[in-house]
Parts: C-alpha cells; sequence; structure tokens
C-alpha cells in the first residue's frame, strides 16, 4: 500500500495539472478573448466583443511558430503569408469570441473554490509539497503574467471545456461501420502498371509568349514580394550578465557553508513494514479488531523476530511490499503518510515497533539501516555554486541595468551604440525579413509591429526596449527596407513558361490515359509495357505513392481487371490494371481499435464544428473591410 502511494505520488494526477499550466503559459490570454484588445483597431465583431489587429497578428505569429516548431525543415513561410490563412486564423480568433460569450450566458463559470484547489495542486507552485503565494507569483512572474491574468486564464479554460465537453462525450461509433471500414482498410490487390512519359506529348506542348503575359496579368500576387527590413539590434539578458560577474573565493566558500544540505543526499532510511488494513472511515469495532491483530504480531516478532520476512509474506495486506519480504527499499523525509515517517525516522538500526496506526491500518515497521545525510565536497560542486551566485547577482544587476538600457536607447534614438558601450554589448544585424517569417526574437509580437510600422521604417530610429522573453530586453532599428514589390515580366516569364507547359503536358497526358484507359475496359489490349504484378495495400510504398494507392483502392473492382490511372511526381502519367482483389481472413484487433479511435475522433470533430457553426451564427457577426490584408 505504501510502496503505490510512494510510486504514484507523482502520478497522472500531478502530469494533468502540470499540462494545464504549460498550456494556459502558452495561451496568450484567454481573457483577452472576451474582453479584445483596444490597441490595434477591431478587425471584426463578434456579439458584444470584439477582435483587435493586435490579437489577429500575434495569433498569426503564434500559429506560425507552431507550424515552424513541428515541421522544421518542411515548414514553409509563405503559406503563412497567404490570405487563406490569415482568415483561418480570423475565423479561430471569431469562434472562440462566440464560445466564451455563449459559455458565459449559460454560466458555465468556475467557482472560487474550483481555482484555488487547481492551484493547490500545480506542482510549480509547490514549496515543500504545500502551495508558496510567494512560488506562484514568482513563477507567473518569469512568465509574464500576474495572478490575476492567469487565475482568469483558468476560469476561461473551464468555461471552454464546459461547452465542448458534452459534445465530444456524447459521440459513438457504430459497430458495424467500424468493422466494415476495418475490412477496406486491410484489403489488398493485385496490380500491374505501366507509364506514360512526358515525351509522348512534349510535341503537342504549346506555350506562346501571350499565353505567359495573361498569366503573369492575372496571377501578379503569386509573384509579388512582402515588404522587407533588415535590422541592427541589441540584447541585453541575464545570461550574458552573469557572464560578465566574478565570484570571489569567499563568496563561494560561504555559500557552500550555508547551504551545505543542497550538496549531498540528506538522510536515507531503508524499512520493512506488515500492514493490517482497515479503511479510515470504518467504524470503531472493526478498527479495534484491526489493531488487536497487529499487536498480536507485534507480539510474535519480538519473541521471534527472524520470523518478520515470513509474516510479511503471508499477513501483510500491503501486496506491493509482500512479495518483497516486506521491504519498502530507502526513502527520505516527505515520502511516507506521516505517522509512518515519524515511527522510522525515530527508530534504530534493526528495532521493531508497533502497531504504528496512518490511515492504511495498523503497520508493525522494522528499521533495517540508516544511510546518514552525505555532502558533497566543495571541489565536485564548485562550478554550480559560482553559476549560482552569477545567476543571484545577475538578476539584480540585470533589473539595474535593464532601467539605463532602456532609457539610453530612448534618449539616442538614432543610434544603439551608446546604449551598447554602456552594457559592454555589440551591436548586431539581421538579414533581410519580412513581418510574418522574421526569425526568432524579431517575431515577437510587439517588436515585429514596432519594427515594421510606417514610423520605424521611415525615422528608422530606435524602438523601444523591449521584453522579448523573461530576463531578455531587445532594441533594434531599421538599417534598411524594401519596399513590397512587384517583379517584373522579364524576371518571371522563365518560370512561368515552365509551369504553364509542365500543366498543358499533364493534362495532354492525363487526356491520353483516359482514353487508353477506356480502350483497356473495352478489351482493346493497347500495347503497353506492363510491370509486373505486385500486391499492394493502402499504404503509400516503393510501388505505389500516395496518390497512386488513392486512384488502385477507389477504382471500381466489381469486374476484373479494372483499370484506372494517375498522374506521378515526375511528370508521367501511371495506368494501373487492378487484376485481385484479397480480402483479410480475420482482422487484427489493435487495427480495429485504431479504427475506432479514428472514428471517434473524426465523428468528436465533425460535431464540434457543427456547434461551433451554430453558436457563431447566433452571434453578430462582422468582419470589418480588409481585416485579413497583411502589413
Amino acid at each position: 500500500m505504501l510502496e503505490a502511494i510512494r510510486k504514484h505520488a507523482k502520478g497522472w494526477l500531478a502530469k494533468v495539472i502540470l499540462a494545464l499550466i504549460v498550456i494556459t503559459f502558452a495561451l496568450f490570454g484567454i481573457d483577452s478573448y472576451m474582453s479584445g484588445d483596444k490597441s490595434g483597431g477591431m478587425v471584426a465583431e463578434v456579439g458584444d466583443v470584439g477582435v483587435s489587429r493586435e490579437e489577429l497578428t500575434r495569433e498569426i505569429q503564434a500559429q506560425s511558430d507552431r507550424m515552424r516548431e513541428t515541421l522544421g525543415p518542411a515548414f514553409d513561410p509563405a503559406v503563412t503569408e497567404t490570405t487563406d490563412f490569415r482568415k483561418q486564423v480570423l475565423d479561430s480568433l471569431i469562434e472562440r469570441k462566440a464560445l466564451l460569450q455563449e459559455a458565459q450566458k449559460l454560466k458555465f463559470l468556475a467557482p472560487d473554490a474550483y481555482i484555488a484547489s487547481v492551484l493547490r495542486q500545480i506542482p510549480a507552485f509547490q514549496q515543500d509539497g504545500t502551495f508558496s503565494q510567494q512560488r506562484y507569483e514568482a513563477v507567473l512572474r518569469q512568465n509574464g503574467r500576474s495572478p490575476a491574468q492567469f487565475e482568469n486564464e483558468l476560469r476561461q479554460a473551464f468555461m471552454l471545456e464546459a461547452i465542448t465537453s458534452p459534445v465530444s462525450l456524447a459521440a459513438f461509433p457504430s459497430s458495424t461501420s467500424q468493422t466494415q471500414i476495418a475490412r477496406l482498410v486491410a484489403q489488398q490487390r493485385e496490380i500491374a502498371w505501366a507509364d506514360l512519359p512526358a515525351s509522348t506529348v512534349a510535341s503537342q506542348v504549346k506555350v506562346t509568349p501571350a499565353d505567359v503575359e495573361h498569366y503573369y496579368a492575372a496571377n501578379k500576387a503569386e509573384f509579388t514580394e512582402p515588404e522587407q527590413i533588415r535590422a541592427e539590434y541589441l540584447v541585453l539578458d541575464v545570461a550574458s550578465v552573469a557572464a560578465g560577474i566574478a565570484v570571489s573565493d569567499q563568496a563561494v566558500a560561504d555559500y557552500y557553508a550555508a547551504n551545505a544540505a543542497q550538496f549531498g543526499q540528506p538522510e536515507q532510511r531503508n524499512a520493512s513494514h506488515i500492514l493490517i488494513a482497515v479503511d479510515k472511515n470504518a467504524d470503531a469495532a472493526m478498527r479495534a479488531k484491526a489493531k488487536a491483530k497487529a499487536t498480536e504480531l507485534y507480539r510474535v516478532l519480538l519473541k521471534t523476530p527472524g520470523r518478520f520476512a515470513e509474516l510479511a509474506r503471508t499477513q501483510s495486506q500491503d501486496p506491493g511490499s509482500a512479495v518483497q519480504d516486506g521491504s519498502l527499499g530507502s526513502f527520505g523525509r516527505g515520502m511516507m503518510v506521516k505517522p509512518f515517517e515519524d515511527a522510522v525516522f525515530s527508530m534504530k538500526p534493526n528495532e521493531i515497533r508497533g502497531p504504528v496506526e496512518s490511515d492504511f491500518g495498523y503497520h508493525i515497521i522494522r528499521l533495517d539501516g540508516i544511510q546518514a545525510a552525505q555532502t558533497a565536497p566543495l571541489a565536485e560542486v564548485r562550478a554550480a555554486v559560482v553559476e549560482e551566485l552569477r545567476k543571484q547577482q545577475a538578476q539584480k544587476t540585470f533589473a539595474e541595468m535593464a532601467d539605463s538600457f532602456s532609457n539610453l536607447v530612448y534618449e539616442n534614438a538614432g543610434t544603439l551604440q551608446p546604449a551598447a558601450a554602456a552594457a559592454k554589448l555589440t551591436v548586431q544585424q539581421s538579414g533581410w525579413m519580412t513581418a510574418n517569417n522574421a526569425p526568432p526574437p524579431f517575431n515577437h509580437a510587439a517588436l515585429s509591429a514596432a519594427l515594421f510600422s510606417p514610423e520605424s521604417i521611415k525615422s528608422k530610429q530606435n524602438t523601444e526596449a523591449t521584453e522579448v522573453q523573461p530576463g531578455t530586453l531587445m532594441a533594434a532599428r531599421v538599417i534598411g527596407h524594401r519596399p513590397a514589390r512587384l517583379r517584373s515580366l522579364a524576371e518571371v516569364s522563365a518560370v512561368i513558361e515552365a509551369k504553364l507547359r509542365a500543366a498543358q503536358s499533364a493534362q495532354l497526358l492525363a487526356q491520353k490515359g483516359e482514353v487508353t484507359i477506356r480502350a483497356l475496359a473495352k478489351g482493346d489490349e493497347a500495347s503497353l509495357n506492363w510491370s509486373a504484378f505486385r500486391v499492394v495495400g493502402r499504404q503509400p510504398s516503393a510501388e505505389l505513392d500516395a496518390a497512386g494507392a488513392k486512384a488502385v483502392f477507389r477504382v471500381n473492382a466489381d469486374k476484373l481487371p479494372a483499370y484506372t490511372g494517375f498522374a506521378r511526381p515526375d511528370g508521367s502519367y501511371r495506368i494501373v490494371r487492378v487484376s485481385r482483389v484479397l480480402e483479410v481472413p480475420a482482422l487484427d484487433p489493435m487495427l480495429v481499435s485504431s479504427i475506432e479511435s479514428g472514428v471517434m475522433q473524426a465523428q468528436q470533430r465533425a460535431d464540434m464544428k457543427a456547434m461551433i457553426a451554430l453558436i457563431t451564427a447566433v452571434q453578430k457577426v462582422e468582419i470589418k473591410p480588409n481585416a485579413i490584408e497583411g502589413r
């Protein structure tokens, strides 16, 4: 029992709560969804609240960052600069505001007791296992939050969960549908193929200068380069301040002496127990019976202590430790329930004590050994001590330097050199960047908005010192500007011609392929060079890419052979002959389970989409003209 408690002390609840704090810190302030940020002008109104341009810009940046992190090298910044992307982000903001207003109308409000309970259970806010107001405020400060903001975010998260969870929980898949889908997914088909290369229609491809000009005139947005800037900048952070701080040997020695407990292992005790379990809410008679049994065992062990392992295996009602002859292993203070811990840490080696009462029943305890507290020598932990002292001093020094840094940046608006000299920093320069694909830390919403403002571009003066992350200040100024421009026809004509040729070739090949497939279906065997037969599944493979798998498994196989075709990435067109359909004799339970999960999620998404559409439709939504235009 105690062993199980010890193993799960940091179990699912702690992980869930920790995830909650991560999610809420990741949000840029759900409270602003309800009230609307008035700083950037409204781009939309949803019922009684608005969506500001600043909100939209922040959310676009946040979603761009998430895509960049998820996709890595495959991330294409151009995607986030499109009108469609901006429209999707604005729609999501509108939907969230509508949901929150509906939740508020239905009085889905988080009680104060709920918020207090959540806060008490978040490990990041605990000191020695209990909630610490001081630690709570410090953690929030480090994450750029105030208690009021964070608690409001918890309330809004509760509201969103309350209004959306019933829809998710109401979804259930049909077992018949699951089985049918699983059989289709597991199905295989025997195929052979023949390729029509692009060269077979090359002589028919005709692209004229007029075609190129017409495409250019109709698709100018495709050839418009967005506005770009280049900047010089300064970064003042705690790390750079710490690197310049000298720490004396005396300071190291003093800190080590005052914090010796940090540099070693506290006393550990090794104990075994026999538990006679009884519920803490049991009546007095049941508890008395359990205590009597524990007392009798204790008396037996006082006479014959060598039987402890035997009695633990046969009598203990803590299954986790009983199989280990009652052993709980080594543990320090704070790892066991208090009555048990108090007893263990007051015993002598090999002493047997009991019965000791706890919420779980009555224990007979044997102390098996003591591992004294150990402290690492100063030489081993010197680097850690120096780092900690630098960090502590850097926090104080940084606060002082930050004021001076901000003032110098403001007072010398045309240059960063005075601020750089005072803080012993080097002025750095960026490459060319657009507002929507600025690299960190230029992608910080406030800094990006300041740099790309018409005033900054025109004056080339310093931005205000901006805290781009906790403990990091940054100031920048524009040193180069390229306005948005339409690339000339001469620059892009070759690209357009190649694109038109590829499109025309693909169209001609598809037409030729379709004619050939119709002839094959009528029994007219064309002179095609068929491949060897292959058995394929729905998963893309070396023989069949995703488009091919889709075509092969979409074709009607009631009459065989069946024929289909698809365009390939290399510009050719592949004709496929399906000769057999192979059904699986028995379904894989793992596949069925996966299908069930997928169907459930798809149904939940569809139901959620319908609910959100209904709630949003009830609200009066007005999107302002030019709401989704880029900067």
